[in-house]
């Protein structure tokens, strides 16, 4: 016998999700600008770096290091940009080996993000989708890279959790950002774009850090 409720179905949806609420999405934007392509890694038991530290205490395949150019020295002074609204917390000052560290909170306070070796922060306070808030460095004694790494554990930028390889020695995977999120108005901003360029060899990309067998990620993270 087939049940019938008396309840309109929009009431039993309802009272569902307030009983069994779905679980936070992931960070839609990303904190670089669109069309930028950057590499993701993560270490454990280095021989000479040790274990990636994690500053919420995540496991070291969830932390993630990311470099932009040929070379490091094309990392320093790339802007980073709030991948939602939200709100920047300034939480080292060069204080340390984090250097210049900054947390990024979401609007709803379900997730933050922590970014260290910063070279500066321009922006504390509430901010919007797409308002620059820092520019990468190697402050804290590291050559100019970004450590960032998320308090829900997996990173995920524009939607997609990016899994770092292991101790990559040379070559990390290769993400295309999607730029920060639209803002959350009554209009859509033009997307942050920003003109990059890499040698070019057989009129592909060449591999980032000099070293083989890199094999970009289909669609952009």
């Amino acid at each position: 016998m087939m049940f019938r409720s008396s309840f309109p179905l929009w009431f039993l949806a309802l009272s569902a999700a307030a009983i069994f609420p779905f679980p936070a999405q992931a960070t839609r934007g990303n904190v670089l600008a669109k069309g930028i392509v950057y590499q993701a890694a993560t270490y454990i038991s280095h021989p000479r770096y040790g274990t990636h530290p994690s500053y919420y205490g995540n496991p070291p395949e969830q932390v993630v290091d990311i470099n932009i150019g040929t070379n490091s020295d094309d990392d320093y002074g790339m802007s980073l940009f709030a991948p939602e609204d939200g709100t920047v917390t300034v939480i080292h000052r060069n204080s340390n080996a984090w250097g210049y560290s900054l947390e990024w909170c979401n609007r709803a306070g379900t997730e933050r993000l922590f970014m260290a070796h910063l070279k500066c922060i321009v922006q504390v306070g509430s901010v919007l989708a797409g308002q620059k808030i820092a520019e990468i460095g190697g402050t804290g004694g590291w050559k100019p890279h970004l450590h960032i790494e998320s308090s829900k554990g997996w990173l995920a930028l524009s939607g997609c959790i990016v899994r770092p390889p292991v101790n990559p020695y040379g070559n990390g995977t290769l993400h295309v950002s999607n730029g920060p999120a639209p803002l959350q108005g009554f209009f859509t901003p033009l997307p942050i774009i920003a003109k990059q360029f890499f040698p070019q060899r057989n009129g592909t990309i060449m591999e980032l850090g000099g070293g083989s067998g890199m094999r970009p990620f289909a669609g952009q993270h």
